[in-house]
């Protein structure tokens, strides 16, 4: 099996000052290696993150809804309750971190 050859671009970015310390010190950590690995790592979670919503999205209007699409508001709905349990699994986490 032969290796995918990875092109890269160099690009400009303005990135807010905090963002790029907390970046420099990811990287002064040995968290990361450069900053554009960062950069590339995160957007490429973020890529993931909206193929998988598509995906979810798609197998929910085909299989629980027999074929009919999800309206404006009840992807808001959906995306409200999404955030609203991710928000009590990091309070979840946070507050037995503490606890330890």
């Amino acid at each position: 099996m032969t290796a995918k050859k990875v092109i890269k671009k160099p690009i400009s970015v303005t990135l807010d000052a905090e963002v790029l310390d907390e970046l420099q010190k990811l990287i002064e950590a040995g968290e990361a290696s450069s900053l554009s690995s960062v950069i590339n790592e995160t957007l490429r979670s973020r890529i993931e993150r909206r193929r998988q919503a598509r995906q979810a999205r798609e197998y929910i209007e085909e299989h629980l809804l027999g074929g009919d699409r999800l309206s404006d508001p009840e992807v808001v709905e959906a995306r409200g309750m999404v955030a609203a349990v991710q928000a009590r699994a990091a309070a979840r986490r946070s507050s037995g971190a503490t606890a330890a």
